[in-house]
């Protein structure tokens, strides 16, 4: 909307501006839509490490989500996300080391699968997902339990999702 403000004030016309914001690319692992697959949409969102930032992805959704979750633990409190949990998330998977501690927290409040590593989660949500389900990994967690860092989670994620 503040672009869309500024380039109005500095002269530009609303189809140039359309035409920009359609051309809109994100940046990677950060709500980044990958692929569509038996009509279910994939979105790589590794970037989000935090409890603040998983609680505005699913807000991003009305689809049931299949959420894949989990990492090293930051310290935060994960029971801020029970509400966003109870109203957006269809099936839950945990993976890594927050996993159980993240389970006590929010496990409760939909149907809820702890994996062992992080292709079984990723298989296990195309598993359990049905025609206009969102797979969605927005882990709320660190990525340096199981990779360098998030944007070699999220390539991972990618490259898992291509071989379906």
């Amino acid at each position: 909307m503040a672009a869309t403000l500024a380039a109005k004030l500095a002269g530009a016309s609303n189809e140039s501006i359309q035409k920009v914001l359609l051309s809109f690319r994100p940046l990677p692992h950060r709500m980044e839509f990958v692929a569509r697959k038996n009509q279910v949409a994939f979105f790589n969102d590794s970037k989000g490490t935090n409890v603040h930032s998983l609680c505005r992805s699913l807000e991003s959704f009305e689809e049931p989500v299949i959420l894949i979750a989990g990492g090293k633990d930051k310290g935060e409190e994960y029971q801020p996300l029970a509400r966003y949990i109870r109203r957006h998330v269809k099936n839950l998977i945990l993976v890594g080391e927050a996993k159980e501690k993240l389970n006590r927290a929010i496990g409760d409040f939909t149907e809820t699968f702890l994996v062992g590593t992080f292709e079984e989660a990723v298989y296990l949500a195309y598993q359990k997902s049905r025609s206009g389900d969102v797979i969605l990994l927005s882990p709320g967690c660190a990525s340096q339990d199981m990779f360098k860092n998030f944007e070699e989670r999220g390539n991972y994620f990618k490259k898992i999702v291509d071989s379906f």
